[in-house]
């Protein structure tokens, strides 16, 4: 059963919320939709999850072992373009993805979904929740698709319409049950195949991702990759951390939603500075990247990178 006053509730939620920076909101039900099961396995079975071992299909729908009392899903975008950061303009310089520039989005999008809660709170004594950023497992481009933010892309990313996919996603679960929004229903890719197109190794199928063939798997997630395609990728694209191919290319990121500037971060090295001088120590690593997503990537990891972008491409023409 709804509460009673569940549209007020909701209204002062998203109100609060759209004041915390993020630039869509919804709730949806928390259950996962059959044929979204049903494609999920598939793409396992598939064998696309590739080398990524922390991912299972009961893992995609974690929410049930995770926090067993979610009746609704709370589901935000909060957007990160800004103007002129595009990787690889400075001369010289390697590219990172966007996502990477700032302070790690994590934090920034846990803090304020706490905030919400604790906002919540207020209004519904008794409520509890479980705040999921990315690294929860559970499906937040399904949730926010059924909270009608917008639809998953042939990219696989959430498209929030003309606000593009430059975004973080981001689910708070409640034990409280309210009346979920209205789901956003099909897809507004159409024909178009930019991004499916432009992937330089094909690791995308239109709104299937092959991980075992995209770079971001292998410069972010894993090290030591053997297949020469992969190498010659990054060599060619100068794509060091992550990859931003397939939504440079998307027509609905044309115009995007600016992002908040708190989030940007300051002026970089890694991003102005030429390659060759990249190539640092352990120490200054871990302080250049200290509260960035980066430090994902261990040090060793990074001089990899570095080195199939420089020499990779070179070697492979001489036949070494």
């Amino acid at each position: 059963m709804f509460l009673s006053n569940s549209t007020d509730i909701k209204t002062q939620i998203k109100k609060f919320a759209l004041a915390q920076g993020f630039s869509k909101v919804g709730f949806s039900p928390c259950n996962p939709v059959a044929e979204e099961l049903e494609r999920i396995k598939l793409w396992f079975s598939d064998g696309f999850a590739g080398p990524l071992d922390y991912l299972s299909p009961e893992r995609f729908f974690g929410h049930y072992n995770m926090f067993p009392n979610a009746k609704t899903a709370f589901a935000v975008f909060l957007p990160y373009a800004r103007p002129n950061a595009i990787p690889g303009k400075a001369f010289g310089s390697l590219k990172l993805s966007r996502y990477l520039w700032g302070p790690d989005y994590h934090r920034i999008v846990k803090s304020r979904l706490f905030t919400i809660l604790e906002f919540l709170k207020k209004i519904v004594p008794g409520t509890e929740g479980c705040i999921c950023v990315d690294s929860s497992p559970i499906m937040e481009r399904q949730l926010a698709t059924q909270a009608g933010l917008g639809w998953q892309g042939k990219n696989t990313l959430l498209i929030a319409g003309k606000q593009g996919s430059w975004g973080f996603l981001g689910i708070l679960l409640l034990d409280i049950e309210l009346e979920p929004d209205l789901p956003f229903e099909g897809n507004r890719c159409g024909t178009c195949m930019r991004c499916v197109d432009a992937c330089p190794t094909g690791a995308l199928k239109p709104f299937r991702l092959d991980c075992r063939r995209c770079l971001t798997t292998w410069n972010i997630e894993r090290e030591n990759n053997s297949e020469k395609e992969i190498h010659l990728a990054i060599s060619n694209t100068g794509w060091v951390a992550g990859c931003d191919i397939c939504q440079e290319v998307c027509p609905w990121n044309s115009n995007p939603e600016w992002g908040d500037p708190n989030i940007w971060g300051g002026v970089s090295e890694l991003h102005t500075k030429p390659a060759t001088d990249l190539q640092i120590t352990s120490s200054r690593w871990r302080k250049i990247t200290e509260g960035t997503a980066l430090r994902r990537i261990r040090h060793r990891h990074w001089i990899s990178n570095i080195d199939i972008a420089l020499n990779y491409g070179n070697s492979d023409q001489n036949g070494d």
